[in-house]
């Protein structure tokens, strides 16, 4: 059964760049891989149906156009409905703080993310909530997106359910 892959046009509001002002002139766009295993090498083939079992890359890109240097640059990806996210892919090109939601992206908190779970006995346990439940990743970079065409660039893959 293939799907059009229309996550990534509905998850491009969800993206953006929090750093301080919302008038900062920074250009974002993110497209979307399917990874092929050939010849043991990959290749990435622009997505535009997926399959089932298919792993897909996400890669988002941010330029400043402006005149001065921007810090604290903040960028979200979601992890579309009908997929889950692949543990330990998730990278940046700067030095970004990680964290990751399991509520839809209503909070963030860093891996592994740690839930108290209370069995029938009464003793309580600390519980790793699986990467395969994220619903969103955000990164906050620590370097500053440099002027005039300064760019940051953000990768993260997802396996197609």
């Amino acid at each position: 059964m293939r799907r059009l892959l229309l996550a990534a046009v509905l998850a491009l509001p969800l993206l953006g760049p929090s750093a301080g002002h919302a008038d900062e002139p920074i250009q974002g766009a993110m497209e979307a891989f399917v990874v092929q295993l050939e010849d043991e090498r990959e290749t990435l083939l622009a997505a535009k149906e997926v399959e089932p079992n298919q792993l897909v890359e996400y890669q988002l890109t941010y330029t400043n156009v402006g005149e001065s240097k921007i810090n604290g640059l903040t960028v979200v990806g979601p992890v579309p409905e009908g997929t889950t996210y692949v543990s330990d892919t998730a990278n940046a090109d700067v030095d970004a703080a990680l964290q990751v939601s399991i509520d839809g992206g209503k909070t963030f908190e860093p891996e592994p993310v740690i839930r108290l779970e209370t069995r029938e006995s009464g003793e309580v346990v600390e519980k790793v909530v699986p990467p395969e439940q994220y619903t969103h990743l955000k990164w906050k970079a620590q370097d500053a997106i440099t002027a005039d065409g300064g760019t940051q660039f953000y990768t993260y893959r997802v396996r197609v359910k």
